[in-house]
């Protein structure tokens, strides 16, 4: 009987938790603390961004704002988003890497540099408070900005 409550409360806060959520119009990208992009989830088009950062331990190129080197964010074309992205890291030699598309009302991680992967293995994101991060790289992909409620009252 204990076991059986212990569930059936588990199961109703999963559930007041999921009623609660609210789709997200906005993705703010940040890397190291501070924001370096914001995206409207709510677009017709998709829009895919690639991350580049320059490898700490090849370059001497640092930041006093991100210590893991400086970061180039680039937006790509929907087309030839692929090509570009080989192109571009072929020719800029840059080691470390995260590409994202912004598509549908969500965001995901497409490909990334890092060693284990869990922010491509990571589920799209689309409702307010959820994120993908990828810890190695220090890049936070959170989604905020759900419609703003009428103003219920106001207090003098």
């Amino acid at each position: 009987l204990l076991l059986a409550g212990i569930l059936m409360a588990a199961f109703l806060l999963l559930l007041l938790r999921k009623g609660f959520r609210q789709p997200g119009s906005q993705a703010v990208v940040s890397c190291d603390g501070r924001a370096i992009l914001q995206v409207q989830l709510l677009q017709e088009e998709a829009a895919y961004y690639l991350v580049m950062w320059e490898n700490p331990h090849i370059t001497e190129t640092r930041t006093a704002e991100n210590g893991e080197g400086e970061a180039v964010l680039l937006q790509l074309s929907p087309d030839s988003w692929e090509e570009e992205t080989e192109a571009l890291l072929a020719e800029s030699g840059k080691n470390e890497y995260n590409l994202f598309a912004c598509e549908n009302g969500e965001v995901r991680m497409i490909r990334s540099s890092c060693p284990d992967l869990i922010c491509v293995k990571h589920q799209a994101v689309s409702e307010t408070g959820e994120s993908i991060i990828c810890l190695p790289h220090k890049l936070i992909i959170e989604i905020s900005g759900a419609q703003e409620k009428e103003l219920d009252g106001v207090v003098y």
